[in-house]
């Protein structure tokens, strides 16, 4: 299941738990955390944040746009890697620092404190074990070692991770749900009222 990626919230919670680190973090913790942060809104109102997609690399989990903005795997004339550079450094090693702090307002109070727990979930595993990888991968039951497939990164599907929290018919229930308000979306987009 495919959502539309929103760039504007995807700055502003890559902002938001920047500002939390003091300005810079690892790629690592940023993606642990903003990943963390998609879980918690999938779990409580079975939606994601951003929009963007996931996927399975060795070292965890990732929001795919947000990991490929930060590598500049997007052409820097694209309107998501504009924005994203008015935001965050270049990536230098494996760090990232925010340079100029977004507008929050895109985020609602329920996805700052989605942001807020996952902050202090990857916060706690890093205090109490610096080696969270290993942990998360037990935690995060969705995620699958794409060395496994033969794969350097393999998708994370929407389902797979409501599957964590939910049976299959409760799944299967949302999922209907969300494809009947996108094809609602998409036709109102074509026949404008």
């Amino acid at each position: 299941m495919q959502f539309t990626f929103d760039i504007n919230k995807a700055v502003a919670c890559s902002g938001y738990l920047l500002e939390k680190e003091g300005g810079q973090t690892t790629v690592f913790v940023l993606m642990k955390m903003l990943y963390a942060a998609e879980r918690e809104a999938l779990s409580g109102w079975k939606r994601p944040i951003t929009g963007d997609s996931f996927a399975a690399l060795p070292k965890g989990p990732i929001l795919s746009r947000i990991y490929n903005l930060i590598k500049k795997e997007v052409l820097s004339t694209n309107s998501d890697m504009k924005k994203w550079s008015q935001h965050f450094s270049d990536r230098v090693g494996n760090n990232i620092k925010l340079i100029c702090p977004p507008d929050y307002d895109y985020l609602s109070d329920r996805e700052k404190n989605a942001l807020d727990v996952a902050h202090k979930k990857i916060k706690d595993l890093i205090a109490e074990n610096g080696q969270i990888a290993d942990i998360l991968h037990k935690k995060w039951a969705e995620w699958k070692d794409p060395a496994i497939f033969g794969k350097g990164s393999i998708p994370i599907e929407f389902q797979d991770i409501l599957s964590q929290f939910m049976d299959e018919e409760e799944v299967f229930d949302v999922c209907s749900e969300i494809k009947s308000v996108q094809s609602a979306k998409a036709t109102l987009q074509v026949y404008p009222i």
